[in-house]
């Protein structure tokens, strides 16, 4: 899984620092996977605050990104009351926002409006394909036009959204980035400078991290390949990894919601960008697209991502193929 050593989360707040000592380092649980929150170089009560502030945030809008939530503004209010305008949360309409962007960034093949789609594919048995007209129909209704956004993001309290008949919005493989940026806004808010959060896969860093020169992050290592792992240096950056790791294990099939079919061919993508939303996003569309198109859809955003993949390899070697865009400008730790 990640990079660096987790504490096992026992509840909400399970602190492992002591007054006198630094780190402050939080842990808990969100969206099913580990959680972590760090502060460096703040008063311990002060980091600590900071630290539980940026996890309760977390939890709070994970509530409200919840597909099934019961929330007012949360995305369960809007998949509850479809064709019906409803008050969004100031949180959860950025969400949305930055997610349609992508969207239509990436010509519809992964957004927002996904969770009709996704289900199809994990109760089919033994990898069977969805009955036809089911899956036409869930990709009709995840179409980057079946959500209206209305109101100013500008004017706290104004933004509405609503999605058409037939049209679930779950943000699968974008939420965890959008909290664990959130989080960061947070700590800012109390003064940290030197933090960092992660959610699973999803990982950012400000800062020097423990030693000065950045927060190390050891990539996961993929099946059949021979050389050790990378270790990673993050600073003001954010990590992201979609696919599969040294067990062979893929942890999610990500569709195609332009065919509704399974990307294939790429085992592992790993981001790195500034957001962490942006990692993450672009971490699974990037596994979705694969290379080629990958590469030139890419060209047109800045600040531009460093990329990663790992392609199937040969019948006959069984090693996974390297191939890379801007990888070379992400700093290394050098032992």
């Amino acid at each position: 899984m990640i990079p660096r050593a987790l504490g096992v989360a026992a509840s909400l707040f399970c602190l492992t620092s002591n007054v006198s000592a630094e780190p402050v380092r939080l842990s808990t649980a969100l969206f099913g996977e580990s959680a972590e929150v760090e502060v460096r170089e703040l008063p311990v009560p002060a980091a600590d605050a900071a630290a539980r502030a940026a996890l309760l945030e977390m939890h709070e809008l994970a509530q409200l990104l919840d597909p099934e939530s019961t929330l007012e503004g949360s995305l369960g209010a809007l998949n509850s009351h479809v064709g019906e305008s409803r008050k969004l949360d100031d949180r959860v309409a950025r969400a949305l926002l930055r997610s349609l962007n992508y969207c239509v960034w990436s010509s519809g093949a992964h957004g927002p409006l996904a969770g009709g789609v996704y289900p199809l594919w994990s109760s089919s048995p033994e990898l069977l394909v969805p009955d036809p007209e089911e899956l036409r129909q869930a990709l009709a209704g995840a179409e980057c036009n079946r959500l209206n956004l209305s109101g100013s993001p500008s004017e706290e309290g104004s933004m509405r959204g609503a999605i058409a008949e037939g049209t679930r919005v779950e943000l699968v493989g974008l939420a965890k980035g959008f909290v664990v940026d959130r989080a960061f806004e947070v700590l800012a808010e109390h003064g940290v400078e030197n933090a960092w959060v992660e959610i699973g896969n999803v990982m950012r860093a400000s800062g020097g991290g423990p030693e000065g020169e950045g927060w190390p992050v050891t990539l996961p290592t993929v099946h059949g390949m021979k050389d050790p792992p990378e270790v990673l240096l993050l600073r003001d950056q954010s990590l992201a990894i979609s696919g599969v790791g040294a067990s062979g294990d893929e942890s999610i099939r990500w569709i195609d919601l332009r065919t509704g079919v399974p990307a294939h061919g790429v085992i592992q993508v790993v981001t790195v960008a500034r957001p962490a939303f942006d990692a993450q996003a672009l971490s699974t569309i990037m596994y979705i697209t694969g290379l080629r198109e990958g590469q030139r859809r890419l060209g047109v955003l800045e600040p531009r991502p460093s990329v990663r993949w790992f392609l199937g390899g040969s019948a006959r070697t069984k090693t996974p193929l390297e191939s890379t865009y801007r990888w070379s400008e992400v700093a290394r730790f050098q032992p």
